[in-house]
């Protein structure tokens, strides 16, 4: 195999920059900067070790460290049941919920934070609406980065939970993740942190285009692969790695992509109906299904380029459709898929009746989240677990923690406190459980270890508070 070659590029003016000169942006026309690999260079290229992220360490940029929590190497499952359903016959779902946090946003956080290490960064900022944020706060906890994220005001309580956990620093900036974002680059400027947005950061399409590398060599290719759109950097990103699989001979052909919005919030659908090559600009978008929330997506145009190159087309969906998609996929198929990635199969049905794609076309829907990490199923569920009560959602562990952050308390009256239906051994393992995570701390008074909550275990029952009100 060859020796690297690879530059970052504008998308706009095509002006080149070295891999490494850590640009976000490019100097002469401020478009969005992508890794360009040289074409004889992946010709040569060879892939070892188990199916998993880092294998596919030669088309990715190199890094000086690996940040690993074992993201990568994810199902791609048919799904037999859900086809019989849809009318389909070659119907699979690449589940990315399988992911440590997860999300797909795993694989861009593990590349961005090993590179944030690597160059010895003690802190990162990052604008997110969700997935992304709650990722890069877990490889963040991984290395000991400090991880300060920028949040808008309407967030899913489940990903603000899990950033919560992961002892990042969260603040509020804005009612939309456009605005969060500038607060982000202010903050890279003005505190010299190391920029980890998505949008923002170029690593970040080099995370996400290894889907495409692992669904090529799981079950091949599939002739169409429909991908949830919201910045556009997702369908911008998978286009980009099959583009490179054709290169090093690992596809013949071409997928088409299917891109898919919602029906409130459609600027890249709008545009790609109507003949434009850039998104609609909207003022606000409506949809319940957060991640995919976005007005003014900086990667329009070049979603919009990648679904017409490919030969495939945009479509939207409603809130509902995606809520009832969701609840089939987990019903026939054991995959519980937050609503933005249940618009790729919500979308299926009419798709079919309409005659755009054939019954025996051999279909992929990326499934990129899990419903456990959104408000809207949660809250479609209500009912059914207000019918449970609140007293048996509560764990072992939860109980332990609400006691002690009454005062502080020693082991014998926490055992007493939450019942005695297990040993008093069993209790201590789990106060031991606690205090390793550094959720609660504990100290000696004479012949006794009392125990008190930390303020990381205060932002883990504050989060479980949040929860319980949407239960």
């Amino acid at each position: 195999m060859m020796k690297p070659r690879v530059n970052l590029v504008c998308t706009e003016c095509g002006y080149a920059f070295p891999a490494d000169s850590g640009r976000t942006t490019c100097e002469r026309c401020g478009g969005i900067l992508e890794y360009i690999w040289d074409e004889e260079y992946l010709k040569s290229v060879e892939f070892s070790g188990e199916l998993r992220f880092w294998r596919y360490k030669p088309v990715l940029p190199p890094v000086k460290k690996q940040v690993s929590l074992g993201e990568g190497g994810t199902p791609l499952q048919e799904a037999h049941r859900l086809a019989d359903s849809l009318g389909l016959r070659n119907l699979y779902l690449k589940d990315e919920t399988r992911n440590p946090t997860n999300s797909f946003k795993d694989r861009s956080a593990s590349l961005i934070v090993s590179d944030a290490s690597g160059k010895g960064f003690g802190s990162l900022v990052c604008a997110t609406n969700g997935n992304h944020g709650a990722s890069v706060a877990a490889y963040s906890a991984k290395v000991d980065i400090s991880c300060h994220l920028i949040v808008p005001k309407a967030m899913d309580i489940a990903k603000l939970a899990q950033m919560m956990v992961y002892n990042a620093e969260i603040v509020e900036s804005g009612e939309t993740i456009e605005e969060a974002m500038g607060r982000a680059k202010t903050l890279e400027k003005e505190m010299g942190w190391y920029q980890a947005t998505t949008e923002l950061n170029p690593l970040s399409v080099e995370g996400l285009k290894t889907i495409t590398y692992e669904i090529a060599e799981q079950k091949g290719n599939p002739m169409w692969v429909v991908v949830a759109m919201g910045s556009g950097v997702t369908i911008s990103s998978l286009w980009k790695g099959f583009k490179e699989l054709r290169s090093i001979g690992k596809i013949k052909a071409l997928p088409h992509l299917i891109g898919v919005q919602a029906e409130g919030c459609s600027p890249i659908v709008s545009a790609f109906n109507t003949g434009k090559d850039e998104p609609v600009q909207l003022a606000k978008g409506e949809t319940e299904a957060a991640a995919i929330r976005v007005s003014k997506p900086v990667f329009g145009e070049l979603a919009l380029r990648s679904l017409k190159e490919s030969g495939g087309f945009a479509t939207s969906i409603s809130d509902e459709d995606m809520l009832s998609a969701g609840r089939e996929i987990a019903k026939l198929e054991g995959i519980f898929a937050e609503p933005a990635s249940a618009a790729t199969v919500a979308c299926l049905r009419h798709l079919v009746e309409s005659g755009k794609i054939d019954r025996g076309d051999r279909i992929t829907c990326l499934i990129t989240s899990s419903g456990l990490k959104t408000d809207d199923i949660l809250q479609s569920l209500t009912k059914r677990k207000r019918s449970l009560g609140l007293g048996s959602m509560l764990t072992t562990k939860e109980k332990i923690m609400r006691h002690i952050a009454g005062g502080s308390t020693y082991g014998y009256e926490i055992w007493k406190a939450i019942g005695k239906g297990m040993t008093i051994g069993a209790v201590y393992q789990h106060i031991a459980d606690l205090e390793e995570r550094g959720l609660v701390s504990s100290n000696v008074k004479g012949k006794r270890r009392y125990y008190e909550i930390t303020d990381r275990g205060m932002r883990v029952l504050a989060a479980m508070d949040a929860l319980q009100v949407l239960l």
